[in-house]
């Protein structure tokens, strides 16, 4: 191939944010590699091929993701993301409205935070799939609970009813440690009692262990609550708030 090219090719990237992030950064970005690439060569992958070609991407350098994030990435908007058993997962769009999550059109309630506490999904992601393979019985349990609020807060987000959907997120947490305990620690916990009387609800994104917290706030004067408090009295040096809105595109690749 890259005799075609008549040389090697050389990739430039650029991810906005910190390492451990949870927000799918390496399978997104893996999605986005390979989008390119392909174009380069005059190849249009489909969005299943592209989705399972960053899985096998992921378990090919052993990170343990690839399953879902880059769907989240590649689509736009808010969305629900259904697939049935099999090797090959074939996912399911189901898109709802983003009115409770945008904080362009929630009064600023929903906030994202950088805890400035980095981990390595890997060694999570081995500790749940390791249970899940194994059939222990209260890793299964929590997985079938994870599944039915996943149908709740796409309901929930239908109705746009942000109390529900930021108790819902709460409940999520909730089932993410007791998924595997390393998803939290003393630090994170500090941080979720700080904030509790001003929220509906809150978690860590991605596996857990660190980096970004999404908080759903009661009201848009608790919202600025939060931010005064953690701004004046961060956890850390390296914690910090980060603007976001909802992505009306998903991934596009262009050519100049």
């Amino acid at each position: 191939m890259l005799e075609r090219f008549g040389g090697g090719i050389e990739l430039t990237t650029l991810a906005a944010i910190p390492k451990g992030s949870g927000l799918g950064t390496s399978s997104i970005m893996g999605a986005v590699i390979l989008a390119a690439i392909q174009r380069i060569m005059g190849i249009e992958l489909s969005q299943r091929q592209l989705f399972y070609s960053v899985l096998r991407l992921e378990q090919a350098l052993t990170t343990g993701g690839g399953w879902q994030d880059q769907i989240g990435g590649v689509i736009d908007g808010v969305k629900m993301i259904v697939t049935e058993p099999g090797f090959i997962p074939h996912a399911r769009i189901h898109y709802a409205l983003p009115d409770v999550l945008d904080p362009k059109t929630n009064g600023g309630r929903s906030i994202l935070y950088y805890t400035g506490v980095t981990r390595l999904a890997k060694n999570i992601l081995q500790q749940v799939v390791g249970g899940y393979l194994n059939r222990q019985r209260a890793t299964m349990a929590t997985l079938k609970q994870i599944h039915t609020i996943a149908e709740e807060v796409t309901a929930a987000l239908i109705r746009k009813d942000i109390a529900t959907f930021g108790h819902l997120v709460d409940v999520a947490w909730q089932l993410n440690k007791q998924l595997d305990p390393n998803s939290s620690n003393d630090e994170i916990e500090l941080l979720f009692e700080r904030v509790r009387q001003f929220i509906y609800g809150a978690k860590l994104l991605g596996a857990g262990g660190g980096g970004f917290m999404l908080m759903i706030c009661k009201s848009t004067e608790d919202a600025r609550s939060v931010r005064e408090m953690l701004k004046n009295e961060p956890p850390n040096e390296r914690a910090r708030f980060f603007d976001f809105d909802i992505s009306q595109e998903g991934l596009t690749v262009t050519v100049s």
